[in-house]
C-alpha cells in the first residue's frame, strides 16, 4: 500500500475541527499503516503530519481497502523525533 493516497473521515472526537484528512501511506507494518498527512494536526501533546492507523475492531484488517471498501480505524499522531504516539481520533479510511 506504500504510496497509496487515503482519506480519513473522522467520527470522534465530535468537536474535530480539521474536517476530512488526506494523506499518503508511508509504510505498512503488520496491521498498521503509517501515513503522512497533507497538513499538520495538533494533538493533545504535540503537532505532527505523521499518523499511525490501526483497524478499530479485533480481527479487522486493511484488505477491504483493495476492494474499495472502508475500514474503521483508530488514529494516533506520531512524533517524528521520538516516535511518541498521541491517540487523537476514530474514523473511517478509504483509498483516495
Amino acid at each position: 500500500m506504500k504510496g497509496q493516497g487515503i482519506r480519513i473521515i473522522v467520527s470522534e472526537p465530535f468537536e474535530w475541527k480539521y474536517g476530512n484528512l488526506f494523506g499518503t501511506v508511508v509504510k505498512q507494518t503488520g496491521n498498521k499503516l503509517l501515513v503522512r498527512l497533507s497538513e499538520f494536526i495538533r494533538g493533545n501533546s504535540f503537532s505532527s503530519d505523521l499518523m499511525e492507523l490501526e483497524p478499530r475492531y479485533e480481527g479487522d484488517s486493511f484488505k477491504p481497502l483493495g476492494q474499495h471498501y472502508s475500514v474503521t480505524v483508530g488514529g494516533a499522531l506520531i512524533h517524528p523525533q521520538t516516535n511518541e504516539a498521541d491517540y487523537v481520533l476514530i474514523g473511517t479510511v478509504t483509498l483516495d
